[in-house]
């Protein structure tokens, strides 16, 4: 388990084609990836950087994008990585926004043990993490980890973000 690989993370709002706007943010520097999701937010959009200057730079060119209707960014204070869970970009993915109440670091340890376990980092704003799962299968992702998360104790809210794949024709949604 890796430790101190900060990133930053931008929630992002749009209208239109998603697979037109994602390829837009992918050709901005600093963005890693580009993930649809379901819930309130339409994308989420991990950074290569947690340095200040260059994630508001990289904030600004994401809210330029005329189909970006509302971003909230995020900055990583300290992360935990899983790195035998980096499975591809296909496999599912959800990301939980977590509320606790406590050590960040106990809540951390228990995260490391739900299975699928790939991420998570200690952030500012609303929520105090935001943890990611990936798994070979949507079952395995929402069964083996999602439901794991409100058994911990400490944690007293969570909102859960769900990746999909996009159609392979562009289209609306």
């Amino acid at each position: 388990m890796a430790r101190n690989e900060q990133t930053g993370y931008i929630f992002a709002k749009c209208k239109g084609e998603r697979a037109h706007i994602i390829s837009q943010i992918q050709r901005i520097p600093n963005v890693e990836s580009a993930t649809p999701v379901t819930g309130r937010f339409d994308l989420v959009i991990k950074l290569r950087t947690n340095e200040p200057t260059k994630a508001f730079t990289t904030m600004e060119r994401v809210r330029s994008i005329p189909s970006i209707t509302n971003t909230q960014t995020t900055i990583s204070f300290e992360s935990i990585i899983n790195s035998s869970n980096r499975a591809d970009s296909e496999s599912p993915l959800a990301f939980a926004l977590l509320k606790v109440k406590g050590s960040f670091d106990s809540i951390l340890r228990k995260l490391r043990t739900i299975p699928n376990f790939a991420e998570a980092h200690v952030i500012p704003g609303a929520f105090d993490i935001l943890a990611a799962f990936r798994a070979d299968n949507s079952e395995d992702l929402l069964e083996k980890s999602v439901e794991k998360i409100s058994s911990l104790n400490g944690i007293t809210a969570s909102e859960t973000l769900l990746s999909y794949t996009l159609p392979e024709k562009l289209g609306r949604f």
